[in-house]
């Protein structure tokens, strides 16, 4: 009898302790977060509010559960629940080491023979096959074609994270290379 009181008290003390870190912060009490990210200048929002770019330090909100977003390059890089603590608490600094999404850009090009650049530096050339370039950060890029008949073209491309965007450029009527 005294072993079986003795297992209930420990059951007791387990599901209490369980269930005390599950309860969610006191909302609406004054708390201050530090909200780091890689890459900094991120934009950071907290409650669907915008708190301002990255780092974000000693910034005054509100304690509660509330949803904490992160962007980068109109790319989401966090969107997560998280508990806000009354006070300076240290379960208020968020650290995220995000990264920002990578695509790729296959190019053709008309003629078949032309130097390709990526945002002004020499990626690699045609030789009359399609070329992809590999591993660009997800956002604007400017793609021209420097061909053999001393024409070029260019075109402003918006790469995806994990997609691969097809471009055709055609210098055969583009302006002449100076």
């Amino acid at each position: 009898m005294k072993k079986l009181y003795i297992f209930a008290l420990m059951v007791a003390f387990l599901f209490t302790s369980a269930v005390a870190d599950d309860d969610p912060p006191p909302r609406g009490k004054a708390a201050t977060v530090n909200i780091i990210t890689e890459p900094p200048n991120s934009e950071v929002y907290l409650g669907g509010e915008l708190l301002g770019k990255s780092p974000i330090e000693h910034m005054q909100v509100k304690s509660g559960r509330q949803t904490l977003v992160v962007i980068d390059q109109g790319y989401e890089l966090v969107n997560q629940r998280v508990n806000i603590w009354p006070g300076q608490d240290k379960r208020n600094n968020f650290d995220f080491g995000t990264k920002i999404p990578k695509g790729h850009i296959k190019v053709s090009t008309k003629p078949g023979k032309c130097l390709i650049f990526v945002d002004g530096e020499n990626s690699d050339k045609t030789d009359g096959a399609p070329l992809t370039i590999h591993n660009l950060d997800a956002g604007d890029h400017v793609v021209r074609a420097e061909c053999s008949n001393r024409k070029s073209a260019e075109a402003l491309v918006t790469v995806k994270g994990e997609e691969t965007v097809e471009l055709e450029l055609d210098a055969t009527s583009g302006k002449k290379k100076k």
